[in-house]
C-alpha cells in the first residue's frame, strides 16, 4: 500500500533537489556554500543515513496525507480538483489581472467555499508541516542537519544510492 502512495518519483526528486518540502524556506535563507564545504560539514554516518532516509520516508508519508486531506476538502465543497484549480489560478492571477476573476463566472457561493477551502488547507498545511518537524525531531535530527545530509548526497552519487536502497527497504510491504 505504501508504494502506492510513495512514488519513487516523489522520493528521486526529493533526492535529487537535496532538500524536504518544510525546509525549503530555511534553505534559501542560508548562505551559499561550496560542495567542498558542504561535505565536510556533513560527515555522515550509516547511522544518520538511517535517519534521513526514515525521516525522508515519514515526510513523504505525511505529505501524501496532506494531499489526501486537501483533495477531500475539495471535494467535501463539492468542487471537482479541475474547478478549484480553475478558481485558484485565476484567484493568483487576479492579484496581477483583476478581469481574470471575471472571466471565470465565479459565483458568490464558490467564492465563499472557495474561501474555505483556502482556510482549511491552510490549517491542513500546517499541521502537516508540525507532523513532519515532529517526525524529524523525533529521530534525533533538525531541520538544519537534516539539510545538511541532504546537500550532501546531492552532492555524492554514492551516497544517493545508498539512500534510494534505504528508501526501497522501507517501502517493501
Amino acid at each position: 500500500m505504501l508504494k502506492r502512495l510513495l512514488t519513487a518519483s516523489s522520493v528521486l526528486v526529493l533526492l535529487l533537489i537535496g532538500m524536504t518540502p518544510a525546509a525549503i524556506a530555511q534553505t534559501q535563507e542560508r548562505t551559499q556554500q561550496s560542495p567542498i564545504e558542504i561535505l565536510a560539514q556533513a560527515q555522515i554516518s550509516d547511522e544518520e543515513l538511517d535517519k534521513f532516509s526514515l525521516a525522508i520516508f515519514q515526510m513523504l508519508t505525511i505529505e501524501q496525507q496532506f494531499q489526501e486531506r486537501i483533495v477531500q476538502t475539495i471535494e467535501g465543497q463539492g468542487f471537482s480538483q479541475e474547478r478549484f484549480a480553475e478558481i485558484y489560478q485565476a484567484t493568483v492571477q487576479a492579484q496581477e489581472n483583476p478581469a481574470a476573476q471575471a472571466e471565470l463566472n465565479i459565483s458568490p457561493e464558490e467564492q465563499q467555499k472557495f474561501a474555505q477551502i483556502m482556510e482549511e488547507g491552510k490549517q491542513i498545511q500546517e499541521e502537516s508541516q508540525a507532523r513532519q518537524e515532529q517526525a524529524i525531531a523525533s529521530l534525533g535530527l533538525n531541520m538544519d542537519r537534516l539539510n545538511e545530509i541532504g546537500s550532501a548526497i546531492q552532492q555524492n552519487p554514492e551516497l544517493q544510492q545508498e539512500v534510494r536502497t534505504r528508501l526501497e527497504q522501507l517501502m517493501e510491504p
